[in-house]
């Protein structure tokens, strides 16, 4: 199954009784020094929702989903080859560096992966989607990040199946109406449904985000609303 699709049927459809997860204390290795940390981890978790963002709410919120080294302030957001190791042992000695250290962390890991070649991938694209949904204020107020999350978003549509590209529109239909540009999260949400309407073999998928996009067509002209901020959560209706 497909990561979109993972979000619907793992938070709608086939979760079990819910269970807390269990913090778990774990060393990280920095990869450039070698310095170490701690950074929290769970053995497991359960999915109940989903957000206006797409963002699955668990049990475990509390991880450290993005470990940084504390010296350097490299993001780990992968595992990097001893290439990139050695590029990256050199790129953060740089002034071009130093200048991304102003940026909050999954903004960062994005140019880092700018840097070693590995954007207009779906690497690129995820890891914009995580800024999305954990450093919402400050990616949503940033233009040229939301121009580089719509080439992304591009690139990830001409890369997936049919039944996820709507996904991946309605995504960018949101981020633009949350940042208030109103002409890109029309053109997007209008492409999301054009899309979806092009999905004929997966009714569940495509009744999902049916009801998403309903409910992001009233929030397209009051997105300060607490119901339709990039944590709030979202339900589809309900078939009687």
């Amino acid at each position: 199954m497909s990561r979109y699709l993972m979000f619907v049927f793992v938070s709608f459809f086939v979760i079990g009784p819910t269970r807390a997860g269990t913090p778990v204390h774990v060393e990280q290795k920095c990869p450039i020094g070698g310095e170490t940390f701690i950074i929290v981890k769970s053995p497991s978790c359960s999915y109940f929702g989903q957000s206006m963002s797409f963002r699955r709410v668990s049990t475990c919120d509390y991880i450290t989903r993005l470990p940084v080294c504390p010296g350097n302030d490299l993001p780990i957001f992968r595992e990097f080859s001893t290439e990139e190791v050695g590029k990256l042992s050199e790129f953060v000695e740089t002034e071009e560096f130093g200048r991304l250290r102003q940026l909050d962390p999954w903004q960062r890991a994005y140019k880092v992966e700018e840097y070693l070649g590995q954007t207009g991938s779906s690497s690129g694209f995820l890891l914009l989607l995580q800024a999305l949904w954990y450093e919402n204020e400050s990616f949503l107020a940033d233009e040229q990040f939301l121009d580089l999350f719509a080439a992304e978003a591009e690139a990830e549509i001409d890369r997936v199946e049919n039944a996820e590209k709507p996904f991946v529109a309605a995504i960018l239909a949101y981020a633009f109406a949350a940042a208030e540009n109103r002409q890109q999260a029309d053109a997007w949400f209008e492409r999301a449904k054009s899309l979806n309407e092009q999905v004929g073999n997966d009714a569940s998928s495509s009744d999902f985000l049916r009801s998403y996009l309903t409910k992001l067509s009233t929030c397209r002209n009051n997105m300060t609303s607490a119901e339709c901020s990039p944590d709030a959560p979202f339900e589809p209706e309900q078939k009687n």
